[in-house]
């Protein structure tokens, strides 16, 4: 992991923590946002005890400062973006499970995003919800997708298949008109896999692959999804 140097103030800085099921990541930046170190710790974070969590995250030496920003990701699979204008908070577990039923015990939060006039109802594994308002009390959780809407995608983008790649999850936000019509989320295994999702959506939405872009997010390497993608669509674009 790149160190941060001593030189300069460190609580002007920024820290981002992503959580994962198969452990999480930090992010450091700088005051300019520009992105300074990264480093991944791998564990079965989704299947710990409060006290596991947060034994293993307090030996990191990263959490031990006091940064001037902290942000906490979560990505999670069970999720429902609702209309602000229909959305009720004491409601807001009925919005999520109304299709599917709820199986096990989570907490369920939600993220307001007021500039696309929408709210992300998700569910939180209890454990991790504790631990996280155990250290960070004052800060909100984020939805993995609620981060991708207010940090990645552009309002003004028109026509455009947002995608945000996850290790064998691909999060898939169809924009028409500046406005999204479509967010789902596919398993694939295989790079045959996820170009088969980004045909099928736009197959099912009736979608030119001349006038709408494919947009990839979410890893450092992604040449050969890219490749394979652009011999069906017109402009793939690494963000």
């Amino acid at each position: 992991m790149e160190k941060v140097s001593s030189t300069r103030d460190y609580n002007q800085y920024s820290l981002s923590i992503r959580f994962s099921s198969d452990g999480f990541s930090l992010s450091v930046h700088d005051e300019l946002n520009k992105l300074l170190s990264i480093k991944k710790v791998s564990a079965f974070l989704y299947s710990l005890s409060e006290e596991e969590i947060i034994h293993l995250l307090m030996h990191e030496p990263e959490l031990q400062v006091n940064c001037k920003n902290i942000r906490l990701v979560c990505e999670l699979d069970t999720y429902a973006f609702v209309p602000a204008s229909i959305f009720k908070p004491e409601q807001a577990e009925l919005f999520l499970f109304y299709q599917d039923k709820k199986d096990k015990p989570e907490m369920t939060l939600y993220n307001e995003l007021a500039d696309w006039d929408m709210v992300n109802v998700f569910s939180i594994p209890l454990a991790l919800h504790a631990a996280l308002t155990h250290m960070y009390p004052d800060v909100v959780l984020e939805h993995h997708l609620s981060n991708f809407f207010t940090d990645k995608i552009n309002p003004n983008n028109n026509n455009c298949l947002q995608i945000w790649v996850r290790s064998k999850m691909m999060d898939v936000v169809v924009m028409t008109d500046a406005k999204p019509v479509l967010i789902n989320s596919f398993t694939y295994r295989s790079t045959e896999d996820f170009v088969y999702f980004t045909l099928h959506v736009f197959e099912q939405l009736s979608l030119s692959t001349e006038k709408y872009d494919v947009r990839l997010h979410g890893m450092h390497k992604l040449n050969d999804l890219q490749m394979n993608v652009q011999k069906y669509v017109k402009t793939v674009v690494y963000c």
